[in-house]
């Protein structure tokens, strides 16, 4: 056994003296002292510039904000502008539009009339075939929109409008489908154009404007709800009465809804309680007729004498009805065309306003930026001149640090393939490094099999190749784990792990799975100069105490010394090419942890040591236990 101190003192002089040969003390003072220099005139510079920058703060700040405020009004006006103008173009589509919807409810109407009477009235279905073409000619008219219109759970284009409307009409003329049925697909239709209607209204920040959108949509669900009470009329005039209970129903409910939506008309927009009043009372039969339609009295008075009529008298009383309540349904209809030409005016209007506002945000923004630019430039200009000398020292300053710094890192490059990094720091700080005892390493041993043989068929290049492209190959291994590599010396190569910093119970874990990969490494490992044949290396790892420190003043080497190692050098050595031999303090150690395979390899004769019992360890298999 080697014998060994605990604690052995060695000063950093005596180690190695980290400075550059190349320069004497003198020399490195008076570079020292031209940097302090520089570093000097560089400081005095920055103040003078910061100062100047000061200045400029207090001018860019108020520029800025003018700026900011510039571009958020030019921001608005522009939005305003765009949104006016989409709200102009709408307001022509949506006129088309509620054309369309305006023949499609007088369509509905006469359907229901004619679905209504007790035999098939020629007079109603020419009524019915008129209104039909005018239907298609509206529907042609309109520019129908490119992802078509949410309909019946699906979007539709004009030639599914299209389609969908032939087929019902030919249920309409066999009369093969009941009133409420007919009712409620004219009505899902014009319901689906209207909430498009609705959708497609561009929101304005103008409160008239908005207030004139709600009294247009308001009178557009109300010529919606009289055009059905029109239709159902109808069939009340041919049957004398109503045909069920439920329609009777329905007919007084949408009665009341039309009537709330006309107070919601008229409490957005004033003039619209003015326009119907005149509208009426310009025809005595209107206002007549106005009147018994909100008060019933026209089908209690009717329902007394239909039993008396005829049905041709019938089907023309019909006609009449159907007549009078499309006068007062194209009343509204006036009025909410009057309501969105004013809206389109005001429209006008308005972007007319933010068209001037644009305009001259725009002229403000560009001349407070050309201001601004000048005066910028200019006093760049004069700040420049005086910190060009700053930027001529800063970059001399970068250069040398650059260059100091760059033979900084060679060096400490050099130092830390020679020394821990923590004994080289030590050294540098001019504290002692001190050889410290560690408790718990496990020490890794390998060479080449028939080094001997090999190094003599070879010329000494070959070997040195060799040698480096084994040794690179081994260094890429060992940084993947938490190990040390001490030295090489020939074709041995020693790596420790524990030390020069100590990892408790995972020092022969970490050797161990590292050998297990340098075994999977250099199998089947071809040397280069010698096509066809292999290269195998002995592995062999003991674990227990050792010391280790710095030894030597030229060319200082971090050294272990111990029992340890010579045991882990006598495994490699007693070992056979591509095995891991171990001794039964690491074979224990590993059975602990678990997940190690190894082998019993038996008792041999080690060399000062006598009989030992030795192990071979062959993998690592998880979820296995040892």
């Amino acid at each position: 056994m080697i014998k060994y101190h605990k604690k052995v003192s060695i000063s950093p002089e005596s180690v190695i003296e980290v400075r550059p040969c190349a320069k004497s003390e003198s020399n490195e003072n008076d570079e020292q002292n031209e940097i302090d220099a520089v570093e000097e005139a560089r400081a005095s510079e920055i103040r003078s510039l910061c100062n100047h920058w000061k200045m400029f703060v207090v001018i860019i700040i108020p520029i800025s904000a003018i700026i900011m405020l510039s571009g958020i009004s030019l921001t608005r006006a522009s939005r305003i502008k765009q949104s006016t103008s989409l709200a102009i173009e709408n307001i022509d589509d949506n006129l088309k539009m509620s054309e369309l919807i305006q023949h499609l409810q007088r369509e509905r109407g006469m359907s229901t009339s004619f679905i209504g009477t007790s035999n098939v009235s020629s007079a109603i279905l020419k009524q019915l075939h008129i209104m039909r073409q005018e239907t298609n000619t509206s529907l042609n008219n309109i520019k129908w929109p490119y992802f078509g219109i949410f309909v019946m759970n699906s979007y539709w284009t004009k030639e599914d409008l299209l389609t969908s409307l032939a087929e019902h009409r030919r249920y309409v003329e066999n009369r093969s489908i009941k009133i409420l049925y007919n009712l409620d697909y004219y009505t899902t239709i014009t319901h689906a154009l209207l909430k498009y209607i609705v959708q497609s209204v561009t929101p304005s920040d103008n409160a008239a404007v908005q207030q004139m959108v709600v009294a247009s949509e308001a009178l557009l669900s109300l010529t919606d709800d009289i055009g059905i009470q029109r239709a159902i009329g109808t069939t009340f005039v041919t049957s004398c009465g109503w045909q069920s209970t439920e329609i009777e129903t329905y007919y007084t409910t949408l009665h009341g809804r039309s009537s709330a939506f006309l107070d919601t008309a008229i409490h957005h927009h004033r003039n619209i309680e003015t326009q119907l009043t005149q509208k009426i009372q310009n025809s005595a039969y209107l206002s007549y007729f106005a009147d018994q339609y909100y008060s019933f009295e026209l089908f209690k008075d009717y329902k007394n004498i239909c039993s008396k009529t005829s049905q041709y008298e019938r089907e023309t009383k019909s006609i009449k009805w159907f007549s009078n309540m499309t006068i007062f349904i194209d009343i509204f209809f006036e009025i909410r065309q009057a309501i969105n030409t004013d809206i389109q005016s005001f429209s006008e209007a308005i972007q007319i306003v933010a068209q001037f506002e644009f305009n001259l945000f725009l002229s403000t923004l560009v001349a407070v930026v050309t201001i601004s630019a000048i005066l910028f430039t200019s006093y760049v200009y004069f700040v420049a001149k005086m910190t060009g000398n700053l930027l001529k020292l800063a970059e001399k300053v970068k250069r040398k640090t650059e260059k100091l710094a760059k033979e900084k890192n060679k060096t400490d490059s050099l130092l830390y393939q020679m020394l821990p990094k923590q004994i080289v720091r030590n050294l540098k700080k001019g504290t002692s490094s001190m050889a410290e005892l560690f408790n718990e390493v496990t020490i890794y041993f390998s060479d080449i099999v028939g080094f001997t043989q090999l190094g003599a068929e070879s010329n000494p290049i070959e070997i040195v190749n060799l040698l480096n492209d084994l040794y690179s190959l081994l260094d890429k291994c060992i940084d993947k784990y938490d190990v040390y590599k001490v030295e090489t010396i020939g074709d041995s190569y020693m790596v420790a792990s524990g030390v020069p910093t100590p990892n408790g119970r995972n020092h022969a874990p970490e050797i161990a799975l590292m050998a297990l990969q340098i075994r999977q490494e250099v199998k089947g490992y071809t040397i280069s100069h010698m096509p066809g044949r292999t290269l195998q290396i002995r592995i062999g790892l003991n674990s227990g105490p050792c010391v280790a420190g710095c030894v030597g003043t030229k060319m200082p080497r971090y050294c272990l010394f111990g029992d340890t190692v010579n045991t882990a050098s006598r495994m490699q050595s007693f070992g056979i090419g591509g095995k891991i031999h171990i001794s039964s303090v690491t074979q224990e150690i590993l059975s602990h942890i678990g997940n190690f395979i190894t082998e019993f390899r038996g008792l041999i004769d080690v060399k000062g040591k006598g009989q030992m019992a030795t192990y071979w360890l062959e993998k690592f298999q998880v979820g296995k236990h040892v």
